[in-house]
């Protein structure tokens, strides 16, 4: 009855147009600036954000080294620094392996920083598996090979990956080169 009482006051001494305003503005609702902030970084967030890493035979456990899942439910020992990722790949397209319409291959158009990457890491890994991390999810391995001559700046990975995955990579590879090498005319 106070609640009420004080609603009548409220209203009778404010008038109705004051008092439609303020009823609208305590019923309407703002996003605050943490809400936008998060609304943002969604919107902004990279998707089949790709990296490669040297696999880890033996895990000792130590701080270079962490473990992560697997498609399988399993966990594969990855070293943390990354050997190539998607800040340095322009542009993917998918390329279908013969012979096997259910796996497919991955080509990158990488930039310059990206090419000597990609010379490193076929040179210092050509023995050996690489693993291929999307999103934070191990995807597979596969050898690096060295960049064929002729190919311009693109680079291929072998690496057998499913349909969904491999056009998703190829249909966010810009977006996600542009959300990791931001334009300095955006800076200010």
């Amino acid at each position: 009855t106070v609640c009420v009482f004080a609603l009548f006051i409220l209203t009778v001494g404010t008038g109705c147009e004051a008092f439609k305003e303020a009823w609208e503005d305590a019923t309407t609702y703002e996003d605050t600036p943490e809400e936008i902030a998060a609304e943002e970084e969604e919107s902004s967030q990279k998707k089949y954000e790709v990296a490669l890493h040297a696999i880890v035979k033996y895990p000792r456990a130590t701080p270079n080294e962490q473990d992560i899942p697997t498609l399988d439910g399993k966990t594969i020992w990855i070293k943390k620094n990354q050997l190539f990722s998607s800040k340095n790949i322009r542009d993917a397209r998918v390329v279908s392996r013969p012979g096997n319409p259910d796996l497919f291959d991955l080509q990158f158009l990488v930039d310059r920083f990206g090419k000597l990457q990609w010379q490193m890491l076929s040179g210092n890994y050509s023995s050996e598996q690489v693993a291929l991390v999307v999103d934070g999810v191990y995807f597979g391995r596969f050898y690096p090979e060295p960049q064929m001559e002729g190919s311009g700046d693109w680079v291929t990975l072998r690496v057998g990956l499913n349909a969904v995955t491999a056009r998703g990579i190829a249909r966010n590879a810009k977006k996600n080169y542009i959300n990791l090498n931001p334009d300095v005319m955006h800076w200010f």
